[in-house]
């Protein structure tokens, strides 16, 4: 079962990487139907290409797409050259093979306004903190085009839908809980950016996983799984990104037989699904994912409880707990805390761990 593909993930430096100050959605919206797919190609560069930038040639083909969007399609690995995923730079030589499946666009026209709770942590003129629910998709995209928590900001606060991305700077995957912050001005939006792309956006995390796990450093390059394109991987060095996260094992006991720890995750990098991926890279998939689940414990070991973690958890034990910056406009550093839900909480309480005080 997949977890609602990539458009809700952490992955927030990649978003500030490519951040422009406009509104791409509307751009798009004037010079492309958004109801049908772009159509995928595949083809032998000739001699006419040769030498050409990749990212300014698929330009070309496509030029209803921005040049963004198009490094955007590269750095996800819906464009290979011989079957390898090129980067957006890399020059064409006569006879490669190029191939592109261009992803499914976003719904630019369903970002409507829709009433809904929010649990707002902190809110002033810039910027607005959110301690989000599980099963909340954070942004429309395909397949999600209503019932986002952008479609509930525009409610709270319609001038929002003026800001590029209503507003958003960074996102939790659909099941992940906790905080996040968006801008409400273009000013704020920008400042937070730039601090995402200085890496000093301080984003910590409890996760709860299969088996133990010592404290130590994760960092590995990440992308798209070229088997899978709705799943990230590990990938070989100079391939993808760098990624890093830090962990610190909380505490540890049994759930339904079988060892579990609660881990501290600090980000240094903000890839997509980077917590997740790490995790199950060491063979510790966090309880309850059911994408990044490949050496967690069959159902059949875990004494009939597996219906009891189901009934807990509609996805993984992962929770935004910590979340510090600097007011893009105040210049003051905002320092926030929120609990995990109670689900995650009687969780830890079946497995015999207790939620450290000093967190």
């Amino acid at each position: 079962m997949k977890d609602g593909a990539h458009e809700d993930s952490e992955d927030l430096e990649e978003w500030s990487e490519d951040y422009s100050g406009v509104d791409e959605h509307s751009d798009l919206a004037s010079k492309a139907t958004h109801s049908s797919a772009l159509p995928a190609r595949s083809l032998e560069v000739d001699q006419a290409s040769l030498g050409q930038r990749l990212d300014v040639f698929l330009s070309t083909l496509y030029p209803e797409v921005s040049r963004s969007q198009i490094q955007r399609w590269i750095a996800d690995g819906f464009v290979t050259i011989d079957a390898r995923i090129p980067k957006a730079g890399a020059s064409l030589r006569t006879g490669q093979v190029l191939s592109i499946c261009p992803p499914d666009p976003e719904p630019v026209n369903s970002w409507q306004a829709e009433v809904m709770p929010l649990s707002i942590v902190y809110e002033d003129e810039d910027v607005i903190v959110l301690n989000k629910p599980s099963r909340l998709v954070v942004h429309p995209a395909a397949g999600h085009a209503t019932g986002t928590l952008v479609n509930g900001l525009i409610a709270h606060f319609p001038a929002i839908s003026h800001i590029a991305r209503s507003g958003i700077v960074h996102r939790l995957d659909q099941d992940t809980t906790g905080l996040m912050v968006a801008a409400k001005s273009v000013a704020a939006q920008l400042g937070l950016v730039g601090q995402l792309q200085d890496r000093t956006v301080s984003r910590q995390y409890l996760a709860l996983v299969w088996g133990r796990v010592a404290r130590q450093t994760l960092s590995t390059y990440m992308g798209r799984d070229p088997r899978d394109r709705q799943r990230m991987s590990v990938l070989p060095e100079g391939k993808g990104k760098k990624a890093v996260t830090h962990v610190r094992p909380l505490g540890s006991g049994d759930l339904f037989g079988m060892p579990v720890t609660l881990l501290e995750c600090k980000l240094e990098t903000g890839r997509t699904h980077q917590i997740r991926v790490h995790l199950e890279s060491i063979k510790n998939p966090i309880v309850g994912d059911r994408t990044y689940s490949r050496y967690g414990p069959h159902s059949s070991r875990l004494s009939g409880g597996s219906k009891t973690i189901e009934s807990l958890l509609p996805g993984q034990a992962l929770h935004a707990q910590k979340l510090s910056f600097l007011h893009p406009v105040l210049g003051e550093t905002l320092r926030f805390n929120a609990e995990p839900p109670a689900n995650f909480i009687e969780l830890l309480g079946l497995a015999g761990i207790s939620l450290p005080s000093s967190q």
